[in-house]
């Protein structure tokens, strides 16, 4: 923090056209899983200057204000409904609302936002227009699915040649990461793999260090999804059927988390002891999990015997 309680504000050049500001995030607080510090984007395309992810630092943060002056925001982007983010100045104001309120710029976002946080922070007055995966939007950005299938669109920049993402990719130990999904082999792999056949050169993101390299991302592909595997998450939610389906493909049952060092087995009996859980669902996911470590059918390299 600054002065007085004021948010540190970084800008970062990357290339011209293309520049990134860092600011804390006001709503952060010790145990959310994501660091305090977030990043926005800036984007020229064409005839086009695009805002993505903002969170409007204060009005004297002038090394952002002064650039928005000399060169209006024309489009606003929230590439993940978690990312709808208030001002510094206003809290009970979204910096979408904001940006379009100051520019008249048009407005463009996921297909789902999150349900708490619009009754939390009041509903938008922007008119948001949805991304679809392959639409043609202003300057030429290229939008994809999902690859997690949480209601994010991961945009390419042709003309920088550069990834952004919302929170399909962190940064957590200096290592680029994929975050973590029920659906990382089936889905989010051969997504972001795909992404490989673009000429891009860096990678964007909002969590974490904010610029990576084109190798950094090949890495992350090779890398466990952060912080937990897709066989925890389906043990925490119970899902018997999608537990057999990993195990039989092969998990790792051995595999412990980034954050709290457990077993998909540790995740299903802590989710079996939340209020409102159902115990007969647990329990037949910790009987199958025990049965399968005791006969190897995952085993310490997820593979069958």
């Amino acid at each position: 923090m600054g002065p007085e309680g004021s948010p540190s504000v970084e800008v970062i050049d990357l290339a011209p056209g293309l520049w990134v500001w860092r600011v804390e995030h006001p709503n952060w607080s010790e145990g959310h899983d994501w660091p305090e510090v977030v990043t926005s984007v800036c984007v020229d395309a064409g005839a086009e200057r695009w805002v993505l992810d903002p969170l409007l630092p204060p009005a004297q943060a002038s090394q952002v204000w002064d650039r928005f002056a000399d060169r209006p925001p024309t489009a606003v982007a929230v590439l993940i409904g978690d990312h709808l983010r208030e001002t510094w100045d206003d809290r009970t104001t979204w910096s979408v609302d904001a940006l379009v309120r100051r520019y008249g710029c048009r407005a463009f976002g996921p297909n789902a936002f999150d349900p708490e946080m619009i009754e939390k922070g009041g509903p938008l007055e922007t008119d948001v227009q949805t991304i679809e995966p392959g639409q043609e939007l202003p300057g030429d950005l290229v939008p994809f699915r999902d690859p997690r299938g949480w209601y994010e669109t991961p945009l390419y920049l042709p003309d920088h040649k550069t990834l952004v993402f919302g929170d399909s990719m962190t940064e957590r130990a200096g290592s680029l990461r994929v975050w973590m999904s029920p659906t990382h082999e089936e889905r989010a792999l051969p997504d972001l793999r795909a992404m490989l056949d673009l000429p891009f050169e860096r990678v964007i993101i909002s969590h974490g260090e904010p610029v990576h390299t084109r190798e950094a991302f090949e890495q992350a592909l090779e890398l466990p999804p952060w912080p937990a595997t897709s066989l925890h998450i389906s043990a925490w939610r119970g899902d018997l059927e999608q537990v057999r389906k990993l195990v039989e493909s092969g998990a790792d049952l051995t595999a412990r988390s980034d954050t709290s060092g457990e077993t998909p087995l540790d995740w299903a009996v802590k989710a079996s002891r939340a209020e409102g859980a159902s115990k007969s669902t647990y329990d037949d996911v910790i009987a199958y999990l025990k049965s399968a470590m005791k006969t190897g059918d995952g085993g310490a390299t997820g593979k069958k015997p």
